[in-house]
């Protein structure tokens, strides 16, 4: 009976919890899920937030916990208040660590700007924001540095598991022609046709080779230059930049390059898509 009793009024609370409400400067009303401590953000200073989209039907506009990216929201001049229509108003009555809800319609939502597929001016969209911070500019700062180095580690780990895939693909091709290639620390593999006795080029050299590219999958040219061109070798793709220097003038050779030190993810449009590893014949006809 005790627990029954407990449960019922738990339950109450919640509900209570649940149903409370701020009011915006601009009338729209902000559904409190967790109460926040301290005072609301001041004009002039930054939300750190996570936000949830959702549309009448429930649906996931956008999820930041899913994309691991904070929004930073900046609180508008008291003078701006008047004008604010939208969801900006409701940056005014929230404080640290609430989690809070909005309901806008879409006609005032996206009031200078069409309607998306499929939604009507009266559907509510639903804002769910949890703030994790009230900051300054400095703080903002910090904020935008760490996700920069973040985002920067992230990028050179999936750079690095893909040239590992890749390589691995690479010494399979190989094998499979019983090609004898070099194998460079990179991932990088290549077959010197031609020693050159020349002296080799550096990083700030400008090379004047031949060249002509071929997909490892399918053998296929996607590029070629029979006659000498002249580059920057620092401007070239980064399996170039490592295995040039190691050719002394004249040489001829196969360069086996990953995906991650060729053109990437976002491949080179038209002719080279994402991912793609690459076989390269090239001549170091000069530098300078």
């Amino acid at each position: 009976m005790k627990i029954a009793t407990y449960s019922v009024l738990l339950l109450a609370l919640l509900t209570a919890a649940c149903s409370k409400e701020r009011e915006a400067p601009n009338g729209l009303k902000v559904k409190v899920l967790k109460e926040g401590t301290g005072t609301y953000a001041k004009p002039g200073e930054f939300l750190i937030t996570s936000m949830i989209i959702k549309d009448s039907k429930d649906s996931v506009w956008r999820d930041t916990h899913v994309q691991n990216l904070p929004m930073i929201i900046p609180v508008g001049e008291e003078s701006a208040a008047a004008n604010e229509k939208g969801v900006e108003s409701c940056f005014r009555v929230m404080k640290l660590h609430d989690s809070v809800a909005v309901n806008i319609d879409a006609k005032t939502l996206f009031r200078d700007q069409p309607l998306p597929p499929n939604v009507k001016p009266e559907d509510m969209i639903t804002f769910v924001f949890t703030v994790n911070d009230i900051t300054d500019q400095a703080g903002v700062n910090r904020v935008q540095m760490d996700l920069q180095q973040r985002q920067m580690a992230e990028a050179r780990k999936a750079q690095d598991n893909q040239i590992a895939a890749d390589t691995v693909a690479i010494d399979a091709y190989l094998a499979s022609k019983s090609i004898n290639a070099i194998k460079d620390k990179s991932g990088v593999r290549y077959v010197i046709t031609k020693l050159g006795t020349g002296p080799k080029p550096v990083a700030t050299s400008v090379l004047k080779f031949k060249y002509k590219g071929t997909f490892l999958d399918d053998g296929r040219t996607f590029d070629e230059s029979a006659t000498p061109i002249e580059y920057p070798l620092n401007q070239l793709i980064q399996g170039w930049q490592i295995i040039f220097p190691l050719l002394p003038k004249g040489s001829k050779a196969t360069l086996y390059v990953p995906s991650g030190l060729g053109y990437g993810p976002n491949g080179f449009q038209p002719g080279i898509p994402p991912n793609a590893n690459l076989v390269f014949d090239v001549e170091l006809v000069d530098f300078k």
